[in-house]
């Protein structure tokens, strides 16, 4: 049986503006199983601004075209998310589905949640020395 490997999403502008989806898999390393504790796959360090814990308002939604607002990884922690490119790509993603946006710039893309309250953390990336 493959092993999984850690991975998420990215949703990408390419130098036209046009948006796409990709999946991209996390370079890792094996901490082995200690006592009390299965073994961990460990992703590399991303560095990271802050994290953000929202709810989505989602029962009356009217999903739209808009870009980024900064680089950031979204974590989906319930239910089911839509996301659309410029591409005609499509995905539904399950509940703890991890995204990073990058399309800060572009055609942008569309994002449509499972209609009620939903629960996601927003991280966005370090900015780095300006």
């Amino acid at each position: 049986m493959e092993q999984p490997v850690p991975r998420y999403m990215e949703i990408y502008a390419d130098p036209d503006g046009t948006t796409h989806l990709r999946d991209v898999e996390v370079p890792f390393t094996v901490a082995p199983a200690e006592r009390g504790v299965a073994e961990l796959w460990l992703g590399e360090p991303v560095a990271v601004d802050r994290l953000h814990v929202l709810t989505v308002k989602a029962a009356e939604q009217s999903p739209d075209w808009h870009c980024a607002p900064r680089r950031q990884f979204v974590v989906f922690l319930d239910g089911w998310a839509r996301i659309g490119t410029s591409d005609g790509g499509s995905r539904v993603l399950p509940a703890g589905s991890v995204v990073l946006v990058t399309d800060t710039e572009g055609d942008g893309h569309t994002t449509e949640h499972e209609p009620g309250d939903r629960q996601v953390l927003v991280i966005p990336l370090d900015p780095g020395p300006d």
